[in-house]
């Protein structure tokens, strides 16, 4: 039976999760202890020792894991920023996932995005964003776990974190996959590879390698005719293979390679003749040893069911039988219990049982099947359950959070108000101060004169006088001056009603022949006398816009459908004017005002026999 393989899946689902073989994992750990006894090291550079510590022995032990990265907490807790925190709660996210614990994935998650924003180390912000996205991931919400990478690589332009940009470009990838957009799939497989170069790290050139095969073995599944494709990938994979032979003591990630052996080993079953084989099993011990060492049970449990497959081709049912039950021992105390793969291994099982005519033995695997089946299924109820209890949490204090900003940012202008406040009230102070300063100097100033004045206080009398006698004088002047200027005005406006008679005589004058320059001047001066007259029946009309009493109490008997060409309509009709006059004011014809006012007076709601004139003086 071959089971379903699905190995970029399993290095996507677990980020790269450092599974390793023991020396080179002993190299590392070793290297990363030796860094964190120099004193000199900054807090900075120990949290991210602890970090890589952390996720160095997660798998091999969690519990140390998990204490790594909460002294990376308090060590972040030391400094000014956010920048250690942030780094200690994304590693959180990893391990609470590895541990199935995506309530707690969750709220290390909020964590380290909070402490994200507390700092201004993109690399830092970047990293979280990627840890954010990958849990997304994990979740199959593809769409925002897309969104949150693009945005973590933002963050890494021009910080050279060619590492982190690789591995986020392996995961967009992944996404495009399977035939589902195969140019982004090579596209973010190219950049994968790019900056891995840059990068100079041996594990993400490996998964670079992984990245552009699976892109040509997804290529040449949509159209298995083009060879050169599947040759390509083949290429590609084994090149990876023997990187991580010549590099083992420097290569941390072994589940890729253990995946790559994997995909070679299947690609000679599924693709290539019998003849093959040798090459399929040499890549399938491969693929066994490291999973084996690393206790990477799914790729073990495909090793099992690819040689149960073989034996199948065989005819042989015992040694099928007896691969797929190997596979099950070999993965019976691992700590991922995997339900799902083990149904569809007993499911395998009583296949063979069956084609060997063994139907009780097929009815056992049967049930053994649909036990476990039920386990899958119930782990899965338990795990959306616990998914979604996760994300409203989560976006609930998302939400908190976003209060507690505005909250702050509220207190924020309120202390520069009060501050302000503060300062205004200083400032009153000091000019109070310095006023009554200058008050008392003006006094004892004043208080000098009076006392040089003492001696001239005769000459001051009679000055007094004088002015008194100028101040009359000057009264007698101010009201003959009055005077003439009421006569002034009274001669100008005898003066305006002249000119007006005189105008209008001259326009019925030259009303009979218009084809004179002079008439036609005289008709102009007439016309701007007039525009002068409209100019103040407009600037009434002015005066009762400006009125808004009037006009709401119009506009809430109307119910607010009043425009205010229809507002202009009513103050014309409050001044009195006439349907004709309205017309000539506003250059339309007295259908029109018609139409209007009848339109008016079905805003209002009033009846055809409602006086709209006497209406709407009721409201002024």
């Amino acid at each position: 039976m071959q089971l379903p393989l699905k190995p970029l899946l399993i290095t996507t689902v677990f980020c790269l999760v450092f599974l390793k073989d023991t020396t080179a994992q002993k190299i590392y750990t070793d290297s990363l202890n030796h860094l964190l006894a120099q004193t000199s090291l900054s807090e900075a550079e120990r949290v991210n020792i602890h970090c890589k510590l952390a996720k160095a022995n997660f798998e091999k032990d969690l519990p140390l894991s998990f204490k790594l990265a909460n002294e990376a907490l308090q060590i972040g807790a030391r400094m000014k920023d956010g920048r250690g925190k942030a780094m200690a709660f994304a590693t959180l996210i990893h391990l609470y996932v590895w541990k199935k614990d995506l309530k707690h994935a969750y709220e290390s998650r909020d964590s380290a995005l909070y402490y994200a924003g507390k700092t201004k180390d993109q690399e830092t912000q970047g990293f979280v964003w990627l840890r954010n996205g990958w849990l997304d991931l994990v979740n199959d919400e593809n769409d925002k776990a897309i969104t949150k990478f693009l945005k973590a690589l933002d963050f890494f332009k021009g910080q050279a974190a060619y590492e982190y940009e690789s591995t986020v470009y392996h995961y967009l990838a992944s996404f495009y996959g399977y035939g589902n957009d195969p140019g982004k799939q090579r596209k973010y497989a190219d950049l994968s590879y790019e900056t891995a170069l840059k990068s100079k790290q041996i594990d993400a050139l490996n998964t670079a390698y992984f990245t552009i095969g699976q892109t040509y073995f997804d290529r040449f599944k949509l159209d298995t005719s083009k060879r050169n494709l599947l040759d390509s990938a083949l290429n590609i994979y084994k090149k990876s293979l023997l990187l991580a032979e010549k590099q083992s003591g420097r290569l941390l990630i072994r589940s890729n390679t253990a995946a790559i052996a994997l995909n070679t080993a299947n690609i000679y079953f599924q693709y290539f003749p019998n003849t093959h084989r040798d090459s399929a099993e040499k890549y399938t011990d491969i693929a066994m040893r490291i999973a084996t060492n690393t206790n990477l049970q799914e790729v073990l449990v495909n090793c099992y069911g690819l040689k149960s497959e073989y034996a199948l081709r065989d005819g042989n049912y015992n040694e099928a039988e007896k691969m797929l039950l190997t596979g099950l021992s070999a993965v019976a105390g691992g700590v991922i219990k995997m339900p799902l793969t083990k149904a569809r291994m007993f499911l395998g099982l009583s296949h063979i049982a069956e084609k060997r005519g063994d139907q009780q033995g097929a009815l056992n695997y049967l049930k053994e099947y649909i036990k476990f089946n039920k386990e899958a299924f119930d782990e899965e109820k338990i795990n959306s359950i616990q998914r979604v209890e996760a994300q409203y949490q989560s976006e609930k204090k998302e939400q908190k959070i976003a209060y507690l900003q505005q909250e702050a940012a509220f207190n924020k202008k309120r202390n520069i108000f009060y501050i302000l406040l503060a300062l205004t009230g200083i400032t009153a102070l000091l000019f109070l101060l310095r006023s009554y300063n200058y008050k008392l100097k003006a006094s004892i100033r004043k208080q000098e004169l009076v006392d040089k004045e003492k001696g001239a206080a005769e000459l001051r009398a009679q000055l007094n006088e004088a002015e008194a006698m100028q101040l009359q004088t000057e009264q007698v002047l101010l009201k003959e001056r009055q005077e003439r200027l009421q006569k002034e005005v009274l001669a100008g406006n005898l003066q305006m009603e002249q000119k007006n008679e005189l105008l209008e005589l001259l326009s019925g004058k030259v009303s009979t022949d218009s084809h004179l320059t002079l008439d036609e001047q005289i008709k102009r001066i007439i016309h701007q006398q007039k525009r002068i007259d409209k100019d103040f029946e407009e600037l009434k009309t002015d005066f009762f816009e400006s009125n808004p009493v009037f006009f709401e109490r119009l506009q809430k008997k109307a119910n607010q459908v009043l425009t205010r060409l229809d507002l202009k309509y009513c103050a014309y009709i409050l001044m009195g004017l006439s349907n004709k006059e309205i017309a000539i004011r506003l250059g339309i014809e007295p259908k029109s005002i018609r139409m209007a006012r009848y339109r008016i007076k079905q805003k209002f709601g009033l009846d055809k026999e409602a006086n709209l004139d006497n209406f709407i003086r009721s409201q002024e």
